[in-house]
């Protein structure tokens, strides 16, 4: 996990409430995002969801077929997105169509590998890795398709 997606999510929960962020697993979650969802957006085949552990804890996380992981989703009280949203590494810029509200990060990119929403009850934030070649394993683009699969699930 990245130092900037880390900054986000620690205001998030902060300034959202620590009791309600915490989360036992991804199962609820699964519904909100499949594997196939995944592999229709990217183009990517052999996706698999990783088991939430030290490398995975995230509500859900997604690998490639080589391991890498190339998404991870995580899922907070609607009232954390004030804090996401304030967070100095974190909103680099307004996005329109996902969800109530949501902005895209961090605020050094590009490239941009953040996705942070609120929709109902939930701030979502999601965020890929970046390659070394200094590009996004899922770009932007991509992620604000996959953000608009979660929101339509979400009520």
């Amino acid at each position: 996990m990245n130092s900037k997606r880390i900054v986000v999510l620690c205001t998030a929960i902060f300034l959202g409430g620590f009791g309600a962020a915490i989360v036992s697993g991804a199962p609820q979650f699964a519904k909100f995002l499949t594997i196939t969802d995944i592999e229709r957006v990217t183009g990517l085949k052999g996706v698999k969801m990783v088991p939430k552990g030290p490398d995975a804890d995230d509500d859900l996380t997604f690998a490639s077929q080589d391991g890498k992981v190339i998404l991870a989703v995580t899922f907070l009280p609607a009232s954390a997105f004030a804090g996401a949203k304030s967070s100095k590494a974190g909103m680099k810029s307004p996005l329109s169509g996902v969800g109530e509200e949501a902005f895209v990060g961090p605020t050094s990119g590009p490239p941009l590998y953040i996705l942070v929403f609120r929709k109902a009850a939930y701030t979502v934030i999601m965020n890929t890795e970046v390659e070394e070649n200094n590009h996004a394993r899922i770009p932007i683009e991509k992620m604000t398709e996959i953000a608009k699969i979660v929101a339509s699930r979400l009520q």
